[in-house]
């Protein structure tokens, strides 16, 4: 297995050789496409908007937004029951050109605020949770970076970052409410921690290549546990993510992003590809440290431990209708994307999804979005062997794991720029992949619905 400082070293040389080759003069950092803010669309709060563009001439750009999520579980799952959730995020994004003359430079600090209780672990008992801000409520740091422009091709960010704001993601998928449609059941499952995605972000450093205006290489390394990785929780471990972990086994991830203008049907879409790499050691799922079957008569019970652990994944965004005179992105888009990994180290070992998404399509209500999207997590075969060797032991029956899938279907409708609310119906079938955490019949299929309100400043 390699090294801790073998990795660090690596990663650190192509940071270095960016730095070499990218040209003298650093270009201007282009601003990511704003979201649409409700302070420009509410005249009463002018003053606000008025005080943050004051502030954001002068290098120091805030932004943020409240989400929340009344959520109901109507049938099915372990019980009947509703929640509320909350999340309220602040983010500050300071200029250095602007502050300290450094051309291309910018901090970036973000923070949670997280209230209320998640649906899916009180009442449900799926993995593939209903919505994506359930989490231990507290007040947190989640990123704390640096980002600097290296020419016109190199980026470089070090800091305090989460995996998933950056990889993995599909443009169209972003418009569902399902937490495994955005940072996917595949890593949240598999790696320690759930990886450094929300609410835990780990510190590491990034490198981006814009190799041609249609291809970008992304590299990453990260400390890959944000808490003690023997935290029974980790999130009560680092409870405000102030941990700032360093030592630990490193993560490492790698993505390819490929654009095009013309692809299906003549209109654009893009495709992603890559891999992660953890270089920890993992629990066998299926043998023990005696050679035997784990519950099986006889087994010791304790898995081998297997060296470091890889994941390939694929994305597809794709635009497959273009509305007759409307914007570029109005009409509908499909998007696809597989996870797949070793069967012996691996809970999830096959992770699908897609779906598709319809912007503009409504009259009168051109920002409106149409989304339906499935996910499918399909449990580990070594893990299914593990458990009839321990039914076969006990003399008993009960349900194993296979696999679990979601399907949701949403419509967002934007009230005024900066404000939209969102209903949502999603349906679980064998939450928990079959068994329940203590074995027997399966958890029935549950019928999930809520309204989600996201105000954006």
């Amino acid at each position: 297995m390699r090294t801790i400082a073998s990795i660090r070293g690596v990663f650190a040389a192509i940071a270095l050789a960016a730095t070499a080759i990218s040209p003298a003069s650093a270009g201007e950092t282009e601003d990511a496409e704003a979201e649409p803010s409700i302070l420009d669309s509410v005249p009463a709060l002018a003053g606000a908007k008025q005080f943050r563009d004051a502030l954001a001439e002068r290098g120091f750009r805030f932004s943020g937004f409240y989400f929340s999520d009344p959520r109901a579980n109507l049938h099915g799952g372990m019980r009947e029951g509703a929640t509320y959730s909350g999340l309220f995020s602040l983010a500050l994004d300071v200029d250095f050109e602007k502050v300290a003359k450094i051309e291309g430079g910018r901090l970036h600090a973000s923070m949670f605020q997280i209230h209320g209780k998640d649906v899916s672990e009180r009442y449900v008992g799926n993995i593939l949770a209903a919505n994506d801000i359930g989490a231990r409520p507290t007040t947190r740091l989640f990123e704390l970076y640096y980002e600097q422009q290296l020419g016109e091709r190199f980026e470089l960010q070090f800091g305090q970052m989460a995996a998933d704001e950056e990889f993995m993601i599909s443009d169209y998928a972003e418009t569902f409410i399902g937490a495994t449609l955005g940072w996917a059941a595949a890593p949240s499952e598999n790696l320690p921690q759930e990886g450094p995605a929300y609410p835990l972000a780990s510190l590491g450093a990034q490198v981006t290549w814009k190799a041609t205006e249609t291809f970008t290489l992304v590299g990453a390394i990260y400390n890959s546990t944000p808490a003690n990785p023997d935290a029974f929780d980790p999130q009560k471990n680092n409870p405000h993510g102030l941990n700032f972990r360093l030592g630990d086994p490193p993560l490492v991830i790698l993505e390819g992003r490929y654009r095009y203008e013309e692809g299906l049907f003549g209109l654009p879409g893009g495709l992603k590809f890559g891999g992660y790499a953890h270089f920890g050691t993992f629990d066998d799922l299926k043998r023990g440290t005696d050679g035997l079957v784990l519950g099986s008569a006889g087994s010791n019970g304790e898995p081998r431990r297997l060296n470091d652990n890889l994941n390939v994944f694929a994305i597809l965004d794709q635009q497959v209708w273009r509305m007759p005179g409307g914007d570029e992105d109005d009409g509908v888009g499909i998007f696809a994307r597989a996870i797949l990994g070793g069967a012996d180290r691996n809970t999830i070992n096959v992770y699908l999804d897609g779906g598709a998404v319809a912007k503009g399509v409504v009259p009168g209500r051109p920002a409106d979005e149409i989304g339906l999207a499935v996910a499918y997590a399909g449990f580990s075969p070594k893990l299914r062997e593990a458990e009839r060797a321990a039914y076969r032991a006990d003399g008993t029956s009960g349900a194993l794991s296979r696999y679990e899938a979601i399907v949701e279907a949403t419509y967002k409708a934007e009230i005024v720029p900066g404000l939209t609310v969102q209903p949502t119906l999603q349906y679980v079938m064998r939450p928990n992949g079959g068994p329940p955490e203590d074995g027997g019949r399966r958890i029935p299929n549950a019928t999930i619905f809520g309204v989600t309100t996201v105000v954006t400043f």
